[in-house]
């Protein structure tokens, strides 16, 4: 099977750079590697980088803020950039790298609070997912359960 092509890109096939493989990039590796989209990763975590090449996957060690490890994980191809690395300031220096060397990415950003999404977006990310603002709607789903009596 094809891997798909990008809407409007001129049948250009996607790349996606995903920055860090906890919970969240390894999320969206998965579903990258059953859509047949290619990436690579990058991981700081050497071990991880290890064990994760070993059973197959695209991975390459270093930091998203070190413009030669983007420029190895081909980040000028990209058409997506997921910086999923549990560290805001981490978070925002990448994207300024990234936007530098990239200017067409679609760029999400994961941040802690409101206010780094906010300057997430500022500095060049089209989108950030922010865990407080995550967890504030899990919380009031949960409290709505517990006292309409399904949480008891």
């Amino acid at each position: 099977m094809d891997q798909p092509t990008l809407p409007g890109a001129s049948g250009r096939k996607p790349y996606v750079v995903v920055a860090g493989f906890g919970l969240p990039g390894r999320s969206l590796v998965e579903f990258l590697v059953r859509e047949r989209i290619e990436y690579t990763v990058i991981e700081l975590n050497c071990q991880t980088c290890e064990r994760a090449a070993a059973g197959g996957l695209h991975i390459i060690a270093g930091s998203a803020t070190d413009a030669e490890v983007l420029h190895k994980a081909e980040i000028e191809r990209a058409s997506l950039v997921a910086l999923m690395v549990p560290n805001d300031e981490v978070v925002l220096t990448a994207i300024v790298h990234a936007r530098r060397m990239n200017p067409t990415a679609y760029i999400i950003a994961r941040c802690s609070f409101t206010s780094t999404g906010l300057e997430a977006v500022r500095r060049g990310a089209d989108e950030s997912i922010v865990a407080e603002q995550v967890i504030a709607r899990e919380l009031q789903g949960i409290t709505a359960r517990f006292f309409n009596g399904t949480c008891r």
